[in-house]
């Protein structure tokens, strides 16, 4: 297959939607010669913050001297970025090259009359394939929406498991309370491998807790006391870290957002555990590592006059911390909104709150087959808020948000993830 037919394979298999169990997936890597079971993993699981802790812990990786893989989705601007080593993404021609390796395997599947495997599973394939191609000394592993049941929970023995802030989300498939969430997060944990956790709320954290004793599992819980006289704006973080293990020192981290501080406690815990395994993280890899590290689409500004931000706030708690943000970073400034949410998501929840802080909201429909109308999300704000329109065309929308804004202004674009790199695309024809 070349890069067209092979990105055609996907998009023509994500007609079998998602399908959560390991059987598919185990089947498939075992026609790939299982070589995942090659690979040191740091597997992260979580509602929130998954990508913000597998970019830090990535980059601090990569700074220490190690060839560091990084499958994390959804991708915000390019379909390649979910699977990248040392912050390269896969080239179209590396993933087109894959595809028909695992595209075989599935034809192999299909004739012994097995289901074809889902869309994220066979991305999922392709990535670990692409891991061992590189030969990665590491590689830091997002679960999709799950854990116990997700595909990425073949791995066995990872070197550590990382839980990052559970909250209500996918409840139609993980369960109708947080401590259901909690209970299928937390099955990324193996016996014998050492788990890295946040502080949970308490319904979570003793789902979490149960989990680990169990399974066998040392469990290594993320106290935000190491991140010391935290502040943060909108250029990035800046903290003084108290580690036993490390220098004390002032350090910054580009990735901006009173959330960051409780990630940035998650990560350095990685670290503590890694380094009692035997892996080299000195305090100047971790200044290095966390000071240079990208990530799109949270809290990021693309663009000024007006300032133009993309977030990934998309559940109540992810919102809710924005908010906070936003009340701290933008006093005194015209606010406007733009949303665009799934529609399995608890939208007028998580929205509620901080519809309050926006001078004119415009909705959008993300290219999602799970998308929200945009005209019914408008529908339900203009019940709480004065000035809300749906704008159908989503560029036009950021063009009616940045002249609403005014040069002095602040345009917010959220919710999904999956219609961010639209919207930066917009905005950069624009500038």
């Amino acid at each position: 297959m070349n890069e067209t037919q092979a990105r055609n394979f996907i998009q023509e298999i994500s007609k079998y939607g998602s399908v959560y169990g390991l059987t598919s997936i185990s089947s498939l890597m075992e026609r790939l010669g299982n070589v995942h079971e090659q690979l040191a993993v740091i597997h992260v699981a979580g509602t929130n913050g998954k990508g913000s802790v597998c970019a830090m812990i990535a980059s601090v990786l990569q700074a220490s001297g190690y060839r560091t893989g990084v499958y994390s989705s959804p991708a915000v601007f390019a379909a390649e970025e979910t699977t990248a080593v040392n912050g390269t993404s896969i080239s179209q021609e590396e993933f087109a090259q894959l595809a028909t390796k695992v595209q075989a395997a599935c034809a192999d599947m299909q004739a012994e009359g097995l289901p074809h495997p889902t869309a994220f599973e066979v991305e999922t394939a392709i990535a670990f394939c692409y891991f061992k191609q590189k030969e990665c000394d590491y590689v830091v592993l997002e679960t999709g929406l799950g854990g116990e049941m997700d595909a990425t929970n073949l791995i066995k023995k990872p070197v550590c498991s990382v839980l990052t802030s559970i909250s209500m989300d996918h409840m139609a498939v993980l369960g109708n309370s947080l401590g259901e969430i909690a209970r299928a997060k937390a099955g990324i944990m193996k016996e014998g491998c050492p788990c890295v956790s946040v502080v949970q709320e308490p319904e979570a954290a003793m789902e979490v807790r149960k989990a680990a004793e169990r399974i066998g599992c040392r469990l290594h819980i993320a106290q935000e006391d190491c991140i010391q006289d935290f502040i943060y704006d909108v250029n990035g973080s800046s903290f003084r870290l108290e580690a036993d293990c490390f220098s004390h020192k002032s350090l910054h981290c580009p990735l901006a957002g009173e959330f960051q501080k409780q990630n940035l406690a998650c990560a350095v815990t990685v670290f503590k555990v890694l380094r009692r395994l035997g892996v080299s993280i000195s305090f100047e890899s971790i200044c290095s590592g966390l000071s240079s590290l990208q990530l799109h689409g949270r809290f990021e500004r693309i663009r000024l006059q007006p300032d133009f931000y993309i977030d990934g706030a998309h559940n109540e708690n992810a919102v809710r911390l924005l908010g906070r943000t936003i009340q701290k970073c933008f006093t005194n400034r015209r606010i406007i909104y733009i949303i665009g949410v799934l529609g399995d998501k608890a939208y007028k929840k998580a929205l509620k709150p901080v519809l309050q802080y926006a001078a004119q909201i415009f909705t959008i429909t993300p290219d999602n087959a799970r998308a929200l109308d945009g005209s019914d999300l408008a529908e339900w704000a203009a019940k709480l808020h004065p000035t809300v329109s749906y704008e159908p065309d989503i560029a036009r929308a950021a063009a009616q948000a940045q002249a609403a804004a005014g040069a002095d202004g602040i345009v917010i674009a959220f919710g999904s993830l999956s219609y961010l790199g639209e919207i930066r695309q917009a905005v950069r024809k624009d500038l």
